[in-house]
């Protein structure tokens, strides 16, 4: 992970973008632009040629399929040299197994922030379990960025202007709220905190536990935020569909970017794969997931 600073923010150094030339891909490498140049990070871009079919062609015919491959995939490099003109650089194009290459770069080119695509389908949840992002946000040490169908780019001013920050009150899993503090600080942005309660309406009687979730939640709240430029605004509510509130939500505020917390012994509880993924799938905005440690 980036290295945190209460009063500099994160300090990006290294982005790397992981594409497989989809309008999706696309809009993830457009996201990452402004960051990168408020950071000077140096971005990586990676596309990942997949190792080929077992067919029943001549070997000549498939190493000519093989070499039209590399072209074609040189050539879809290329074209992207233009999102990324005036930021620094490097292009990698690999063969074999996406993740592996992934996980590569991250170590030897000390990655602290990974940006994807996560296409939609109508079934998105058949589809994303088994994706390359999904895999990517389920293994990634560093925090990652996705990009669903329905973000929408942000190409001028400040990418950054309000953040919403989705909390289960877990105490010991704080490294997303600490990351969205400092983002909130390096972009100057707003900041609210949003925990939902999964249940019918509450009843006069619920006042109270609603309250002492709202004083858990302040309690979460890192030293750091004292740095911000406006107070974060916290919310805790009840609704009947958690992950169609948070959404509401971030549409409501104009949300830039929604940060999640994921704990990897609960990754694959279904209830909390289901709900990242269906924020990701659905939201108006990129998603940001930072894995903790603890």
């Amino acid at each position: 992970m980036a290295q945190l600073t209460a009063s500099e923010g994160i300090a990006l150094k290294n982005i790397l973008v992981a594409t497989d030339f989809s309008a999706v891909s696309f809009s993830a490498l457009a996201c990452v632009v402004p960051i990168a140049q408020e950071s000077h990070a140096l971005v990586h871009i990676l596309h990942v040629i997949p190792p080929p079919k077992i067919g029943f062609a001549s070997p000549e015919a498939e190493e000519d399929m093989s070499r039209q491959v590399q072209l074609d995939a040189q050539r879809e490099m290329g074209s992207l040299e233009t999102v990324v003109e005036g930021v620094p650089h490097r292009m990698w194009l690999r063969e074999g197994d996406v993740w592996a290459a992934v996980e590569d770069l991250v170590r030897l080119e000390h990655i602290d922030l990974i940006a994807v695509g996560a296409s939609g389908k109508s079934d998105f949840k058949k589809f994303f379990v088994g994706s390359v992002a999904e895999e990517v946000i389920r293994k990634a040490t560093c925090p990652v960025l996705s990009v669903g169908p329905h973000a929408l780019r942000n190409d001028g001013g400040i990418p950054l202007a309000q953040l919403l920050y989705v909390t289960n009150l877990w105490e010991n899993s704080r490294d997303g709220l600490q990351y969205a503090v400092r983002l909130a600080t390096q972009y100057k942005s707003r900041l609210l905190l949003l925990h939902v309660v999964e249940q019918e309406e509450p009843k006069h009687s619920d006042h109270e536990w609603l309250n002492e979730y709202g004083r858990i939640m302040r309690n979460l709240l890192p030293k750091s935020a004292a740095y911000l430029c406006e107070e974060p605004v916290l919310r805790v509510e009840v609704a009947k569909n958690a992950t169609a509130r948070v959404l509401q939500v971030a549409d409501e505020i104009g949300a830039d970017l929604i940060v999640m917390d994921v704990r990897p012994e609960e990754f694959w509880a279904t209830h909390l794969r289901d709900k990242v993924y269906d924020i990701i799938s659905r939201a108006n905005c990129p998603v940001l997931t930072v894995r903790t440690k603890r």
